[in-house]
């Protein structure tokens, strides 16, 4: 005998289970939709024939008020064309089918059809109650066949008075076909049915042909026997369609067998009391249950992946603790690199300035030379003038020696200040005191290179949210490279330009040297890219590079169109705008 794992059992089991729950809840979901559209549709309807038939209800009551139309009841011997003309006229204005007048005898004397094969003029209508109910007072709504059109319509009638008496009967002939017309238009849902049923249960008007003037309740005897008595529906004699009302889950449901189709329903109703009738919405749920198969296939799906995750998630259970193991030995270990890589990008940043120190010590050597030199030239003189007992002079020559060693102060402080390491501090700086004092180290340089320095105008209200002495670092390299650059070029000229917009200040460096390389442009930032054959370690660009990027700034390059290169540099110049 085959047996299953019991796990396989007791999931195929919560399947079934998950399955059968999923498929009622979802057809009482969609039961439950179907009834409120049937009963937001029904609503709407109601409204739409309530106001329909106020409408036309009171067009009889305004022909009543007219006094040549109460002048021709009382003396048949006047001319009927004028009356004829104003029922036309009503019957077109108002859109109904026919306006016509009766006798105290039930005698059509004129009509708004006058001039058709069918005029109803002569026609005698004694026996239909909108006429003897509105010769008694009443105003009547009422729907029956016509006698002579043999069309469903809604008759509206009201008694004409004179001195207090009923002279006479208007009526207004509205064809129900307008109605279901109207229907058509106000919803376009396939998925749904109307009729109205009169107080004898007879459909008085539907959107499904079938229906119309049959029943979908059983009839009786007596019944049939009033059918024949009220002749409402002439010589037509009204059919049961085969229907069932069964209530499935509390809610009504309609079974309705039509044209060797069974179909299944679920209804609204509201009254029409003007006609003393009941209009009902039919919303279809015949495939309400082949519906939910797609729900439950996606059911199904979702709970053999969900389950299938859940044995490979157990799978893995039993290495759980050896991976947390692992996992915070590895945390550690990332921890300490990091701390390494920290350490040694801090000494790589140091490195980089003091490599570019080494690079510029011939010249700055040569700044602090000259006025040593000098300063030991002045003393010489001082001495020998005060032993000649010159003071003013001596004292003249001190001055200046004062003036020469703040200047190698100077040179030596700014040196100092840019070569020792410093934890990045953001703050708003003065951009133009910035590179003041980057031009104080790269002066030798430029010196030495024979470059011609454009000074940048730059107001001091440019500030600029950076980090001063790595920011003064990015500028030496740039400008040291920019004159090395210019060293075999004929013409050697620096020069600066600044642009603000949008909380953000853009400084280029301008050169007139060969220029970048076209195969180095996408390259020159890169870690260990160098254009210099002899010296450096190509790291200059890339550290200032990163420098900038931590300012949330950018720093990027390219040639530019009359030969140079230019370096550009954006920074934030609030803290908002980091």
């Amino acid at each position: 005998m085959l047996r299953f794992p019991r796990k396989i059992l007791i999931a195929v089991a919560i399947l079934i289970s998950v399955l059968l729950l999923s498929f009622l809840f979802g057809r009482h979901y969609d039961l439950s939709q179907a009834k409120q559209q049937a009963e937001l549709q029904v609503g709407q309807l109601r409204n739409y024939l309530d106001a329909e038939l106020s409408r036309f209800a009171t067009i009889p009551h305004l022909v009543t008020d007219n006094q040549l139309l109460t002048a021709f009841l009382s003396d048949t011997d006047q001319p009927v064309q004028p009356i004829n003309n104003y029922l036309a006229d009503i019957q077109q204005a108002s859109g109904a089918s026919d306006v016509y007048v009766l006798n105290r005898e039930g005698d059509v004397i004129a009509s708004s059809n006058w001039q058709l094969d069918y005029s109803y003029i002569g026609n005698n209508f004694a026996f239909r109650p909108y006429f003897y109910q509105a010769l008694a007072g009443n105003k009547i709504a009422y729907f029956a066949l016509g006698l002579r059109s043999k069309e469903r319509g809604i008759y509206f009638s009201e008694p004409i008075y004179r001195d207090g008496q009923v002279i006479g009967v208007v009526t207004l002939k509205v064809n129900v076909s307008k109605f279901e017309t109207d229907r058509q238009l106000l919803n376009a849902s396939h998925a749904s049915h109307f009729y109205l049923s009169l107080d004898d249960n007879i459909i008085a008007m539907s959107d499904s042909p079938s229906w119309r003037l049959n029943s979908l309740h059983s009839l009786t005897a007596a019944d049939y026997q009033h059918f024949t008595t009220s002749r409402r529906y002439l010589e037509y004699v009204p059919k049961v369609i085969t229907a069932e009302h069964i209530t499935s889950q509390g809610m009504p449901l309609l079974y309705v067998n039509d044209a060797n189709k069974r179909s299944k329903y679920v209804p609204a109703s509201a009254p029409i009391e003007r006609l003393n009738a009941k209009i009902t919405v039919l919303v279809d749920i015949s495939s309400v249950n082949i519906n939910q198969l797609g729900r439950l296939f996606w059911l199904s799906v979702i709970y053999a992946g969900g389950l299938m995750l859940f044995y490979s998630l157990m799978a893995r259970f039993a290495g759980y603790k050896k991976l947390l193991f692992s996992r915070h030995s590895l945390e550690q270990e990332v921890i300490e690199r990091t701390h390494a890589l920290e350490k040694a990008q801090t000494a790589l940043v140091q490195t980089a300035k003091l490599a570019t120190i080494g690079q510029l010590s011939a010249g700055i050597n040569h700044e602090i030379n000259q006025p040593l030199s000098a300063m030991s030239t002045y003393l010489v003189s001082a001495k020998r003038l005060i032993a000649k007992g010159d003071i003013a002079k001596a004292a003249e020559n001190i001055v200046i020696v004062q003036s020469l060693i703040e200047r190698v102060h100077k040179i030596v402080g700014q040196l100092k200040h840019f070569s020792k390491p410093a934890q990045t501090q953001l703050r708003e700086q003065s951009l133009s005191q910035l590179l003041k004092n980057a031009m104080v180290i790269a002066s030798a340089q430029l010196k030495q290179d024979d470059v011609n320095v454009n000074a940048a105008d730059i107001a001091d209200t440019v500030k600029v949210w950076v980090d001063g002495i790595k920011f003064e670092q990015v500028l030496v390299n740039v400008i040291t490279n920019a004159s090395q650059a210019m060293a075999e070029s004929t013409v050697r000229e620096l020069s600066f330009e600044i642009e603000q917009f949008d909380d953000r200040v853009k400084l280029s460096i301008l050169d007139t040297g060969p220029g970048i390389e076209l195969h180095a442009l996408g390259t020159i930032f890169e870690p260990f890219y160098s254009t210099k054959s002899t010296n450096g370690l190509g790291l200059g660009l890339s550290i200032s590079k990163q420098i900038i990027n931590s300012f949330n700034g950018c720093l990027s390059a390219h040639n530019r169109p009359g030969g140079g290169a230019q370096f550009i540099i954006t920074l934030a110049s609030t803290k908002g705008a980091l």
